[in-house]
């Protein structure tokens, strides 16, 4: 018995030993840019002199254990694009660790000696040089860019041109994080000196996670009020995308696209782990502009012109990204999980009677995107759609090829279709962009220098109108086909296009060729077309 009592005594020693010695620290924290105060994700963590580390998650939190038993608790950590920073732990607290790393100055020195070198050549190669980078920012300070609290921007849609509007100019603000962390507001004001009409946008949001200094920092949480009046083309653009066409807008819609407004609340929520989603309900109102009109069949050759369509939806779209984090610089949030497919399920319901809702419709819709890095020899865009109208709508409801949910790949549009030749109730559309890295241009010093690329793309649309939708088969409810439109035949429509992007680091020329519906009267069969490739 008093052997093992001793036994047991001994136990108890190396047990307590080991708790006493064996005790770790849980260190947690963030690691931020100390220059935007935002968060930077994938940074790897360590401590010096041991194979004990980590790395931060897409939003650039960490945890980390580490032993009582080193002594000298030195964290390392490191990022690309940032200084490497050491620090002791015996001098910070641990259960709340904020490591503010300081950017490397390594780009922006190189861009200083290239805006010297631009200056040099000139005063041409100066202005451009300082032209590029004053579009490129996109967003300037109003006021102290250190005390500031709204931006004016965006620079890139101040000056556009379209057929509707002529001369476009457009000024808007948004507020920052110093004038509240949780409420922004933001908007806009157009004017076209053709239509001499006035266009705004007026945005509210409330953060339910604090932000840095603005309100779509990764990830979001937001609730949103939005009043929108402005044009609006429905074969042109989706109907819940933003108005921020670039350049020349609206390049072919004189006649086919409408005034809009609208007044919308949503809610929109990222989660770390990829998944985000958007709850909305919209009520909206669309007057026909130019030679489009909302012609309906009444009576035996009467016709009924209707001035406007009132429609009330709600809807839910869901994001899914396989990986998902962002580099974040005041305004600007640039992805770094470029190649990581991105998939898009949203399903839209009208109601009619509702806040004046004239259309009870569902439509559904599905996408897949996804960039392919092949070597040195480049990278290629690929991006899927389907979309189906489930009911009889008027021809503003159906769906047309450009109707895509944009993301941070390459904006390859149809150019070379009208906006409503392709009338459908159920698509499906694919289109695809390469670009060069190390071909032929990259072998040519002066295109090198200026690191011009190769472009190639393809993109191909097909679908199906169904007689209830067809107002020659079905006219009740529904309005007469503008005099361009046209279904699919048996064999889709195709295009494609080979040019340069990258040039000055902005835009993007080519020459865009029609491969199918050739002898569609008016149908353009080539083109060169500049874009943005922002």
């Amino acid at each position: 018995m008093k052997k093992i009592s001793i036994l047991l005594f001994f136990l108890f020693l190396i047990s307590a030993g080991v708790s006493v010695f064996g005790q770790n620290t849980l260190l947690k924290g963030v690691v931020t840019d100390a220059k935007y105060h935002t968060p930077v994700p994938y940074a790897a963590l360590f401590i010096q002199g041991t194979s004990i580390g980590t790395v931060a998650d897409n939003t650039g939190e960490f945890s980390l254990s580490v032993p009582d038993s080193i002594t000298d608790r030195r964290l390392m950590v490191a990022r690309e694009g940032f200084q490497l920073m050491s620090l002791s732990l015996d001098e910070h607290e641990t259960e709340r660790l904020i490591v503010a790393l300081e950017p490397d100055d390594y780009v922006d020195r190189v861009r200083a000696i290239q805006d010297s070198i631009a200056v040099n050549s000139g005063a041409f190669g100066a202005f451009l040089a300082r032209a590029v980078k004053f579009v490129t920012n996109d967003w300037i300070p109003l006021g102290d860019p250190e005390t500031n609290r709204f931006d004016f921007g965006r620079i890139q849609t101040i000056p556009t041109y379209n057929p509707i509007e002529g001369i476009r100019l457009r000024a808007g603000i948004a507020s920052n994080s110093r004038l509240s962390p949780h409420f922004f507001v933001k908007g806009y004001l157009a004017y076209g000196f053709r239509d001499q009409q006035l266009k705004y946008r007026g945005e509210a949001i409330y953060s339910f996670n604090k932000k840095a200094y603005h309100e779509d920092e990764f990830p979001k949480n937001n609730l949103r009020l939005v009043y929108e009046n402005d044009l609006y083309s429905p074969g042109d653009m989706h109907s819940y995308a933003l108005n921020d066409l670039l350049l020349i807008t609206y390049r072919r819609s004189k006649n086919e696209a409408a005034y809009r407004n609208f007044a919308e609340l949503n809610y929109e929520r990222e989660y770390k782990n990829g998944l985000a989603h958007t709850f909305r309900v919209r009520r909206s109102r669309l007057v026909p502009q130019g030679k489009l009109q909302f012609d309906q069949d009444f009576e035996e050759g009467k016709v009924l012109t209707r001035g406007e369509l009132n429609t009330t939806d709600v809807g839910v779209r869901l994001r899914y990204s396989v990986r998902e984090a962002y580099h974040q610089q005041k305004r600007k949030r640039i992805p770094l999980e470029i190649t990581s497919p991105v998939f898009f399920l949203s399903h839209t319901m009208g109601v009619d009677g509702f806040m004046g809702g004239e259309v009870a419709y569902h439509r559904s819709e599905f996408s897949a995107q996804k960039r392919f890095l092949l070597g040195n020899a480049g990278r290629l865009d690929v991006v899927g759609e389907v979309m189906k109208v489930w009911d009889k709508v008027p021809f503003p409801l159906l769906v047309y090829p450009n109707q895509r949910y944009r993301y941070h790949i390459e904006n390859n549009f149809f150019f070379l279709n009208r906006p409503l030749e392709f009338v459908a109730d159920e698509q499906y559309t694919l289109r695809m962009t390469f670009v060069g890295d190390d071909l032929l241009l990259a072998k040519m010093p002066v295109a090198d220098m200026l690191q011009l690329k190769e472009l190639v793309s393809f993109r191909i649309a097909h679908g199906r109108l169904s007689d209830k939708n067809n107002p020659a088969l079905s006219p009740e409810g529904l309005y007469r086909f503008p005099s361009v439109s046209r279904q699919y035949g048996t064999v889709p429509y195709m295009e494609g296009s080979i040019g340069i992007t990258n040039i000055l680091g902005l835009l993007r020329v080519e020459y865009v060729h029609r491969f199918t519906y050739r002898d569609h009267p008016d149908a353009l069969l080539g083109a060169f077309r500049v874009d943005v490739t922002l």
